[in-house]
C-alpha cells in the first residue's frame, strides 16, 4: 500500500490496520506489534510481583528493622518502574520501567533473604520464578539475557554462595544451569512463535488492504480510509478524482490479458507518482480513484497530472490513455454521492473523446471538460449522455 493510504489510516486512528507495504521496515513493525502484545502481560507480572513483595514486607517487617530502609527504597523504586511502564510513549518507557521494577523487586527479596537461615533454599526458586517471568515478557532474546544476568547477579552474590556447603556447590551450579537453559529456551520459543504470528498477520493485512497486481490500496482500503477520514474531520471538504483506462477491453481482446495486466501496472505507477502524496486506490478492473482532502490542492490539477502521466505510456506498441472525473463536495455530502458525481463527470469525459477530464462543480451547474493539452482542445459543456 502506498504512503498516502498508510498516512490516512494513521491519521484516522484506525485500529488493527497494520499492513506490510513494499519497502517497509518489517523489523520495526514487528517490534512494535510484539511490544504491544506483551505489554499487558508485563504490567500484570510487575503488579503481581509488587503485590507479593508488599505482602511479604508486611509479614516480615517486625523482624527486619535493620534492613527496613533498604526495603522501603526498593519498594519505591519498584513502584516507580511500574508507573514508568504504564506510559505508552516513548517506546523505551516499557523496557526501562520493566527493568527497574524487576531489579528493585529482586533486590528487595534478596534483602529479606539475608535474615533467613538457608538463603540459597529461597533464592534459587525465586531466581527461577523471576527468570520465567522475564522469558514470558521479553520480545528480544538479548533483552532477556541482559535482564536475567542482572537479576542473577542480585540473587547470587558472594554471601549467598558462601552459605552453601562446599560439597553442594556443584549441585547449585547444575541447578542454575538448568534453570537458565529452561528460561532461555522458553524465551526463544515464544519470540519465534510471536514473530511468526505477527508476520503472518502483517501479510494477511497486506492481502486484505492492498491490490495484489498494482500494489495500490484496494477498494476495501479506500472506503475504510475515506470514511474514517470523513468521520475524523466531518466539517472538511474533500475531492475525488475517478479515473478509467480508455479502451481497456480492446487491449485485452487484441493483445491478451497479460498485456492488460502490464497496462494496469504501468497506469498504477503513473497515477501513484502523479497523485502523491494523496491516497490512490484501484477500485476494480481498470477503474482508479484519488482521494484529496487538502483544500490547498487543486483537484483538477491532480487529475490533469494523472491524465498527462498516463498519456506518455505505451504497452505492446499501443499508447495508453485515461479519462478522469473530478468532484469536490461540501462536508455534508456523503461519500457515495461524491462518487456518483465523479462518475457522472467521468462519463462526460469519455463521451467527449476520452484522454481528458471533466469537473463536476458542487453548485450543480454543468461541469467543464478539461483537456490534458489546453492548446489543442477547448473546454466543452457537459451534456447528459452515456459512457462509451
Amino acid at each position: 500500500m502506498d504512503a498516502g493510504a498508510m498516512k490516512m489510516f494513521a491519521d484516522a486512528g484506525l485500529p488493527g490496520r497494520e499492513t506490510m507495504p513494499a519497502g517497509a521496515d518489517v523489523g520495526r513493525l514487528l517490534k512494535r506489534a510484539l511490544r504491544d502484545e506483551v505489554r499487558p502481560l508485563g504490567l500484570a507480572c510487575q503488579g503481581m510481583g509488587l503485590l507479593v513483595w508488599l505482602t511479604t514486607l508486611a509479614v516480615t517487617m517486625p523482624g527486619m528493622a535493620d534492613a527496613l530502609a533498604g526495603q522501603l527504597l526498593c519498594t519505591a523504586a519498584a513502584a516507580f518502574g511500574v508507573l514508568l511502564s504504564l506510559v505508552r510513549r516513548p517506546a523505551w518507557a516499557l523496557h526501562w520501567g520493566s527493568l527497574i521494577a524487576v531489579v528493585a523487586l529482586a533486590w528487595a527479596f534478596r534483602l529479606s533473604l539475608r535474615a533467613s537461615e538457608a538463603p540459597a533454599v529461597w533464592a534459587l526458586p525465586l531466581l527461577l520464578l523471576f527468570g520465567m517471568c522475564l522469558a514470558l515478557c521479553h520480545v528480544r532474546v538479548r533483552d532477556f539475557l541482559l535482564s536475567f544476568a542482572v537479576v542473577g547477579a542480585v540473587f547470587l552474590d558472594g554471601t549467598l554462595v558462601a552459605s552453601v556447603p562446599q560439597g553442594q556447590r556443584p549441585l547449585l551450579a547444575l541447578f542454575l544451569a538448568f534453570a537458565f537453559l529452561m528460561c532461555l529456551l522458553t524465551n526463544v520459543a515464544l519470540v519465534r512463535e510471536r514473530r511468526a504470528g505477527h508476520l503472518l498477520r502483517l501479510q494477511m493485512g497486506r492481502l486484505a488492504y492492498e491490490d495484489v497486481l498494482t500494489g495500490l490500496a484496494n477498494r476495501r482500503a479506500f472506503f475504510e480510509a475515506a470514511n474514517a477520514a470523513i468521520a475524523a474531520a466531518p466539517q472538511g471538504r474533500f475531492s475525488l478524482v475517478l479515473l478509467d483506462v480508455d479502451d481497456f477491453k480492446r487491449i485485452n481482446d487484441r493483445f491478451g490479458h497479460e498485456a492488460g495486466d502490464q497496462a494496469l501496472v504501468a497506469v498504477a505507477g503513473a497515477l501513484r507518482r502523479a497523485s502523491a502524496p494523496h491516497l490512490c486506490a484501484r477500485l476494480g478492473g481498470e477503474e482508479f480513484c484519488v482521494w484529496i482532502d487538502d483544500e490547498a490542492v487543486s483537484p483538477p490539477a491532480v487529475a490533469r497530472a494523472c491524465v498527462s502521466g498516463v498519456h506518455q505510456l505505451q504497452v505492446a506498441g499501443l499508447r495508453l490513455s485515461i479519462s478522469a472525473g473530478v468532484a469536490t463536495v461540501e462536508p455534508d455530502v456523503p461519500l457515495g454521492r461524491a462518487l456518483a458525481l465523479a462518475d457522472e463527470a467521468l462519463y462526460q469525459a469519455k463521451a467527449r473523446g476520452k484522454d481528458t477530464l471533466a469537473v463536476a462543480p458542487p453548485s450543480g451547474r454543468m461541469p467543464l471538460i478539461v483537456p490534458p493539452q489546453p492548446e489543442r482542445r477547448s473546454w466543452r459543456p457537459w451534456r447528459p449522455t452515456r459512457r462509451d
